[in-house]
């Protein structure tokens, strides 16, 4: 019964609020209060602690904000003290700049300084720039698709996913009028990843000086990898392919593989009760990712429809377990979910974290907010790329 008292007179305080104030002050009474500072380590780390020490990569990676995060904190605290406010689109959340992992950076400077000192190495055309993004993204999502496409080569993905193994299948597609030569894949190797790889004789660079592969034309060539993840990781594994024409030219290609977190998450069906019990649990700085995202200019605005295929893309996508009913209005989507990792506790018990995204949408501003909430920050922080960029694709 007191329960019931307290609700009803929660019930009534809200309703006269909306009596006595305007909309806007009430949607600033009712907003959610910043979480307080938590220093704690989770159960999570805390495991991976006592199974790779404190000096292992996803320990050191989870502890230590790269400098992107700390400009974004920045900027999603003075977004916070607006309310809902557009951002400027030059600082708009772009995948690549959350993903890029140390290897691809390294790749991309080599490649860069390759060509200044041999003019006949091409890379990839800055106007292609855009249209790999969007393709990369896409992928992240979709179980097969094009990941990479000029005048030269096709490069297709296929991938599958069950618990925390993977299957991709990758297809080097010959464009050109000739023949190319001495073609090569290097995948990089994370430490989050176990991978074994195998393909077309001499496709795969191993760093034994091979020759590499030729790809006749109107032929392909393959790649398999099966992968296992081991621990969190909020990049993507790049990968380099390097070739030469008939006419003498050398093509260096830096690209990444859509092997993304969300790759790796099992749904989770929750009322809202237990829902929300969770999401309190996991208050705190280190568990939550928060940021919000203008839509562009040109988008046809948020309606019931777009909100459809947000869901879509929470369910679908990001293979999240739909929570219907834990908020009453139809702008918002709410998810929970399980990442699988293939380590093992002390126990012997298989490490796993439990990942909770709300999706936020505010048609007058044409904005969106995207809040997850994690075990562990790295898995956080995937998700909200992910789901920031996909949701961002949905537009146009």
């Amino acid at each position: 019964q007191t329960g019931a008292v307290e609700v009803q007179q929660r019930c009534a305080e809200y309703a006269s609020m909306r009596e006595a104030f305007s909309p806007e002050a009430v949607e600033d009474l009712l907003r959610e209060m910043p979480p307080f500072e938590d220093k704690r380590r989770s159960a999570l780390e805390l495991r991976l602690l006592e199974t790779e020490g404190e000096n292992s990569a996803a320990v050191t990676k989870a502890s230590t904000p790269s400098e992107v995060e700390q400009q974004r904190a920045m900027l999603n605290a003075q977004m916070m003290d607006e309310g809902m406010a557009p951002i400027d689109e030059q600082e708009e959340p772009e995948l690549e700049e959350e993903m890029a992992d140390g290897a691809a950076e390294a790749a991309e400077d080599e490649k860069i300084a390759a060509v200044e000192a041999n003019p006949t190495l091409v890379g990839i055309p800055k106007d292609l720039i855009p249209a790999m993004r969007k393709a990369f993204s896409n992928l992240c999502t979709s179980p097969s698709g094009v990941l990479f496409e000029n005048a030269m080569l096709q490069v297709g993905v296929k991938h599958e996913y069950v618990g925390a193994q993977g299957r991709i299948s990758v297809f080097f597609g010959n464009l050109h009028a000739t023949a190319l030569h001495n073609f090569k894949v290097k995948v990089d190797q994370p430490d989050h990843l176990r991978v074994q790889m195998q393909g077309t004789q001499g496709l795969i660079d191993d760093g034994e000086g091979d020759e590499g592969c030729s790809i006749e034309n109107k032929t392909q060539a393959k790649m398999l990898l099966l992968v296992e993840v081991t621990a969190p990781f909020d990049d993507a594994p790049s990968m380099r392919i390097t070739f030469e024409t008939e006419e003498g030219e050398r093509h260096d290609y830096p690209l990444r593989l859509p092997l993304v977190a969300t790759c790796f998450m099992e749904p989770v069906n929750l009322d809202p009760g237990a829902f929300m019990q969770r999401w309190k649990s996991l208050e705190g700085q280190d568990r939550e990712c928060q940021e919000v995202m203008r839509l562009p200019p040109n988008s046809s605005g948020i309606d019931e429809e777009y909100m459809s295929r947000v869901s879509n893309i929470i369910v679908n996508g990001l293979k999240f377990g739909r929570c219907e009913g834990v908020d009453p209005t139809p702008w918002t989507v709410s998810g929970a979910a399980t990442f699988r990792t293939g380590a093992k506790d002390v126990n012997g018990n298989n490490i796993n974290v439990g990942c909770l995204v709300r999706v936020e949408a505010n048609p007058k501003a044409n904005a969106f907010r995207v809040t997850t909430r994690t075990l562990h920050p790295l898995c956080s922080k995937a998700i909200k790329n992910v789901s920031l960029v996909s949701i961002k694709l949905a537009a146009l």
